[in-house]
């Protein structure tokens, strides 16, 4: 967004006007030349954050910068008897035509009024303005466009009130957590063998709800109409080298493991299971019927390390933490560790969902207002993002509208609903940021990066470096605040926050 950036002669960068044809000509000093008295500058705003400048002036500084005009010309076209620069005014006039130098004239002069006439008026531009239309009588007349910022009013956001309920870690979460440390410590070989119960393999797997009443469309997922090589229904899974472990804690659906046993590697088996009607274990595929199509890969055999005190004490010290001389952990001191990692993790899960769905609260009930420019900017970051990810994958934006067949500039329409969105979430963010006083000091980003390079232990200074560059350091800085953010607002929906104004002190205690 532009902001007055300090310059050489004591004055701010202001944005440059553009010319008509929508050329960006250059940024401004506004301490170049001197304030003339001889200007009125009238401010109109406009929708759509957008506003007009009508700037009047005497008739003697058009005519001041027509002879300036004339001399630039007269050093750039070739008049016969005459040197570059050296034609009278009125030779170069029947040469160029008057209309030539009164054109060049307007745009000069345009372009040195623009920025006082901007400092006069005291508006915010979020960019260059335009040179929209110029009259010479009864005085010399400019009008200019601009772009304003964007303004955001988030309403009461502060009274919003939600319902919050940490989630509690079972037994079973427990034990599910501590088969998973097993499988990571697990011998495994390849087998020669047809699969059995307890293998692991790696398999190609498709699988489609049958007469699923939500539709492929609805979903918006594969499926549809069938084909005649497979069945009808919304496809959900297209998976390749899938890991499957063939347990009944890990099969991907009750019956999966009997519906392989006995097939080798290569092998594809087709079948139908019917999942349990257990929303909270299968979610949206509770009750339904699934057709699984299944090509095995490699079949391997899995020993689990016996879940004893030894196996405790071993990966407890390759924790990340760990300190020499520390006790050894037991079975009982893994499962209270590991319950308690759980609970922080899936406290920070939900307080996470909490707080964006505040957040989106807040943004429905907040009003916007912006210039079409800050869309424009969105929608061409965003195919600027998309031409990096598909690069990646060996190609360019321009070999996908070829291949589409569409327009770069309807493939720029297309993402606006998306770029609004983005624009909402970041203008409610900075606002909030501004409301709440949410401010991240030096302390506080130096404490973080300790925090960020501690775990790689005697590596800690090496990978430090790394913030001595300042993108580094803004990166993380917005990190912090975004997540400063988010604490807040969890904090008002919960009733937990101070109903009187807060302060950056206060903000900063509460973020360390």
């Amino acid at each position: 967004m532009i902001r007055g950036i300090p310059c050489s002669r004591g004055g701010h960068w202001q944005p440059a006007i553009v010319s008509r044809d929508g050329l960006l000509l250059y940024w401004r000093c506004a301490a170049d030349g001197k304030r003339e008295k001889d200007v009125n500058v009238q401010t109109e705003q406009l929708e759509n954050r957008m506003a007009r400048l009508t700037v009047v002036v005497e008739t003697d500084r058009l005519d001041e910068a027509r002879r300036g005009a004339a001399r630039k010309i007269a050093r750039e076209v070739r008049i016969p008897g005459f040197r570059k620069g050296k034609a009278p005014y009125r030779v170069l006039a029947s040469h160029v035509g008057e209309a030539a130098i009164l054109e060049t004239a307007v745009e000069d002069l345009g372009l040195a009024l623009y920025p006082d006439a901007l400092g006069e008026s005291g508006l915010e531009p979020y960019g260059p303005g335009t040179l929209e239309d110029f009259e010479q009588e009864p005085d010399p007349t400019f009008h200019y466009t601009l772009p304003l910022q964007p303004v955001t009013d988030l309403g009461d956001y502060r009274s919003i009130r939600k319902a919050f309920e940490a989630p509690e870690v079972s037994d079973s979460d427990v034990d599910d957590a501590l088969l998973s440390l097993q499988e990571r410590e697990a011998l495994v070989e390849e087998s020669p063998r047809p699969v059995s119960a307890g293998n692991r393999v790696q398999a190609t797997v498709t699988a489609t709800v049958l007469d699923d009443e939500n539709g492929a469309e609805e979903t918006g997922e594969k499926g549809g109409e069938d084909d005649g090589e497979g069945a009808s229904g919304r496809q959900f899974m297209d998976e390749q080298q899938l890991v499957i472990s063939l347990t009944p804690e890990r099969e991907p659906a009750p019956g999966f493991t009997e519906a392989l046993l006995g097939a080798t590697a290569e092998e594809q088996r087709d079948f139908e299971l019917q999942y349990p009607d257990d929303e909270e274990r299968h979610g949206t595929l509770a009750g339904k019927r699934v057709a699984f199509s299944v090509v095995v890969g490699k079949i391997e055999i899995v020993t689990l390390p016996e879940l004893n005190d030894d196996f405790a004490a071993r990966v407890s010290a390759q924790e990340e933490g760990a300190a020499e001389g520390d006790e050894p952990a037991n079975l009982l001191t893994l499962r209270v560790r590991t319950r308690e990692r759980l609970k922080n993790e899936t406290e920070e899960r939900a307080t996470s969902e909490f707080a964006q769905e505040v957040l989106e609260t807040i943004i429905e009930g907040a009003i916007f207002s912006w210039p079409e420019a800050l869309v424009q900017d969105q929608m061409e970051h965003l195919l600027l993002r998309m031409d990096n990810d598909m690069r990646q994958r060996g190609l360019t934006l321009d070999d996908y509208i070829r291949m589409s067949g569409t327009t770069r500039e309807e493939l720029k329409e297309q993402s606006r609903d998306n770029a609004e969105a983005l624009i909402r979430h970041s203008l409610a963010m900075a606002e909030l940021q501004r409301a709440e006083g949410i401010e991240i000091s030096e302390d506080m980003l130096e404490e973080e990066i300790g925090r960020s390079v501690a775990r790689f232990g005697d590596q800690a200074e090496a990978f430090r470096s790394m913030y001595d560059n300042e993108g580094m350091r803004q990166n993380l800085r917005n990190e912090l605040l975004t997540r400063a953010v988010m604490e807040r607002i969890a904090g008002i929906a919960r009733g937990e926050a101070a109903d009187e104004e807060t302060t950056a002190t206060d903000t900063e205690g509460e973020t360390s």
